[in-house]
């Protein structure tokens, strides 16, 4: 998959479908799941890194508003 956003230094990555993780120099700080995720395949990335936060989305176009969203709320 690979950087599907960038703002700064902080990253949208696609790791599977309908996974995406938040990263701020290449630190994971939040995931996204969408709808396209299928839980049995992306297990381990929904588990893996420790991260409080999850975020559930409808849509791609949703997981990047919320990474946009995210990246405002700690840029102030």
């Amino acid at each position: 998959m690979g950087i599907t956003q960038r703002t700064g230094r902080w990253t949208l990555d696609e790791k599977a479908p309908g996974v995406y993780l938040i990263k701020r120099r290449g630190r994971l700080r939040a995931k996204v799941v969408t709808a396209a995720c299928d839980p049995d395949e992306t297990l381990d990335y929904l588990l893996d890194g420790g991260v409080e936060d999850v975020i559930e989305v409808d849509c791609e176009a949703a997981a990047r508003e919320r990474f946009r969203d995210y990246v405002d709320a700690r840029a102030r």
